[in-house]
């Protein structure tokens, strides 16, 4: 069985791309032309998001030097403790709206401290692999299809965000205590 799946896998995308090369034929579609037209068209797509991701990596970079990202959690600290939560989650939880970049360097840096089998490394297995990166997304689309207004996306990209943490430090604590 495995080794039916393997020449599946091996043969998925030549087989693919023989069919869209063969549907264009069949249209009578110049697909080399229409593939260079596409990949003008992601560069100039690139190009106009640039100062977006610039924008989100100088949030990131000062939210995170200015000390405030720690100044938070050393105010919550002894309520975090009371809720058995650990401390270094809400680094993550704090991060991954903001970057994916930094909060899987967060992950990985809390899954080599406290091991992949804690109850921080699950915690954080789960925030990283269940929560969106709403500030990035949003600025890159919203950016891009140069929307001004977009009502309250910001407000239910941070509350799905607060639910995807809460539910993560649930769910960590269950599977972190069999």
């Amino acid at each position: 069985m495995i080794a039916l799946f393997l020449t599946i896998s091996e043969w998925a995308i030549p087989i693919l791309l023989l069919i869209i090369l063969g549907f264009g034929h069949f249209k009578k579609i110049a697909i080399y032309e229409v593939f260079i037209q596409g990949a003008m068209e992601g560069i100039r797509t690139t190009i106009k998001l640039v100062p977006y991701i610039l924008a989100i990596f100088l949030a990131v970079g000062i939210f995170r030097t200015s000390g405030a990202l720690d100044l938070i959690i050393v105010l919550l600290r002894s309520l975090l403790a009371l809720l058995k939560i650990p401390a270094d989650i809400l680094t993550l939880g704090f991060l991954k709206p903001l970057s994916g970049s930094a909060a899987l360097g967060i992950t990985a840096d809390l899954l080599h401290k406290y091991g992949p089998d804690s109850l921080t490394g699950i915690t954080a297995s789960i925030i990283q692999g269940s929560s969106e990166t709403t500030f990035y997304v949003l600025s890159l689309y919203l950016g891009a299809a140069h929307i001004k207004d977009s009502r309250h996306t910001l407000a239910m990209g941070l509350i799905a965000e607060l639910i995807a943490f809460i539910v993560a430090i649930g769910i960590g604590s269950i599977i972190a205590q069999r």
